[in-house]
């Protein structure tokens, strides 16, 4: 490599990674984890495991850096992302006259004490409809059966903006109580707007050994991850101190602090051979990654603060034809109930702190009350997700090839949670997508673009029954990319 190159893709590489670590990242296909990862495995709609060689394979799957005939290989790429987020609120709050309380009988009595937590009616649609995401990575071939490589890329992350008060009601106690003794609105303080932006990067060192038409990985990993949340004044209630056990008082630690950030080490080991001529198999593994709490939002999180990443695999098997057509078939997995603030429910009864005294006129402490930030403290109910991928690339020229993808996996948001996922309406379930690839002597451009389809979710607030929400979302996504 001349000193003139060295120059330009150091200064590439040092513009790409300023980017990355700047810019506010968005994904929430693969639930918040990105549906793919590198220009062609876009294409495909994240399928590839078994198919994907070169730089980006690194975070794909690590073991297919180690078929490249070239020394070294250099990758970079821009996405352009833009997802449409939604949320309709339907039905007028509940009004006093309808607040109160179930006995231990089922019966209900009537009691302004009781307040309900109605939300605003509407379509709401979230601003920042635009993000861009690079990514770089970088492959060198130590010797015959060794290659090394680097990877900086964006895991995933969610985003939403709402220009509004969300978390608001208008709708405040007829007469004073404990908990508001002079009858004031006790969504007065709230601020818009109201969202999270939370983003991951990760940057990993793979080693790849090769064995005749087999490779085996092993990637290790530094994670980073930032986290901001605006607008939950609503839940600072929720976390203060009271309950009997829990003298902690985290309610300043639920919105509104600023960025926070959150590190932590990984590993992703993998596999990937041809079995027989143009049959072969790919497989990528990579543990829970432990990582520091977020601090600022401690009162938010369960765990007091715990972001973890979610153990998660892929493995998949590809079939090339008259070395032409390649059909393509993945299974991807995420283990959101592995991280506590993801994966717990929100249970209203368990949420509020002072319940009507059925005995008296006051309130009481409510003897089933779980702090936000407890280590059980609610969530957003997410499930596991498992995603079924498919694809297809025709060779149809000497230096083109043109490739397709549709994914699927049920989203992992029941519709009992639909009020804290306002924040994060990831709901989408089918991407479909193409991609293009043109040779350059021995450089390549290779182009994406991905459609999620728009799909939605329908709850009841658990806080008024009376009330409705929808979730909504779709997204696009163009992707062009280099290799040097």
């Amino acid at each position: 490599m001349t000193n003139a190159k060295k120059r330009l893709f150091s200064g590439m590489l040092i513009g790409i990674l300023a980017m990355l670590i700047a810019m506010p990242q968005a994904f929430a296909t693969d639930g918040y984890f990105s549906n793919g990862f590198g220009t062609k495995s876009k294409g495909f709609a994240g399928a590839g495991v078994s198919y994907i060689k070169g730089p980006f394979a690194g975070a794909l799957n690590p073991a297919g850096i180690a078929f490249l005939e070239k020394k070294w290989s250099f990758e970079v790429s821009l996405g352009v992302f833009n997802p449409d987020r939604k949320y309709t609120v339907t039905g007028a709050p509940t009004t006093p006259d309808k607040w109160g309380y179930f006995l231990p009988d089922g019966s209900f009595v009537n009691d302004p004490r009781a307040m309900a937590f109605g939300l605003t009616p509407g379509t709401y649609t979230s601003d920042k409809p635009t993000f861009f995401i690079p990514a770089v990575a970088f492959t060198y071939k130590v010797a015959d059966k060794h290659t090394l490589g680097f990877n900086f890329y964006g895991n995933g992350g969610m985003n939403t903006t709402w220009p509004t008060k969300t978390y608001y009601s208008e709708v405040i106690a007829p007469i004073p109580n404990e908990l508001f003794p002079t009858g004031q609105n006790p969504m007065n303080n709230v601020t818009q707007p109201t969202g999270v932006n939370l983003q991951q990067m990760f940057a990993s060192i793979t080693y790849a050994y090769q064995m005749g038409k087999h490779s085996i990985a092993v990637s290790p990993m530094f994670a980073y991850q930032t986290f901001e949340a605006t607008g939950l004044q609503a839940f600072r209630d929720m976390g203060m101190a009271g309950a009997p056990g829990m003298p902690v008082d985290r309610s300043q630690y639920v919105t509104n602090n600023g960025t926070d950030n959150s590190t932590g080490f990984g590993v992703k080991i993998a596999y990937q051979g041809e079995i027989i001529d143009g049959l072969r198999l790919g497989a990528a593994f990579q543990p829970k990654i432990k990582m520091s709490k977020f601090d600022k939002y401690a009162g938010l999180f369960a765990e007091e603060g715990g972001f973890d990443i979610p153990l998660n695999w892929q493995a998949g098997v590809s079939y090339t034809i008259a070395k032409k057509y390649t059909i393509l078939f993945d299974v991807k997995q995420i283990l959101y109930s592995q991280v506590k603030s993801i994966a717990n429910p929100m249970v209203p009864g368990e949420m509020i702190p002072m319940v009507p005294d059925p005995m008296g006129p006051g309130l009481m402490p409510n003897p089933n009350w779980v702090p936000l930030g407890d280590e059980n403290g609610a969530g957003f109910g997410w499930q596991d997700m498992t995603v079924f991928k498919v694809g297809f690339e025709a060779a149809v020229a000497e230096t083109w090839q043109i490739r397709a993808g549709y994914s699927y996996g049920a989203q992992p948001i029941p519709e009992t949670e639909v009020m804290f996922n306002i924040l994060a309406p990831a709901v989408n379930e089918n991407h479909v997508s193409l991609g293009i690839t043109k040779e350059i002597a021995d450089h390549e451009i290779n182009f994406a673009l991905t459609h999620a389809l728009s799909n939605s979710v329908s709850g009841v607030n658990p806080f008024d029954p009376a009330q409705t929400i929808q979730l909504e979302m779709s997204q696009w996504e163009f992707e062009l990319g280099f290799r040097f």
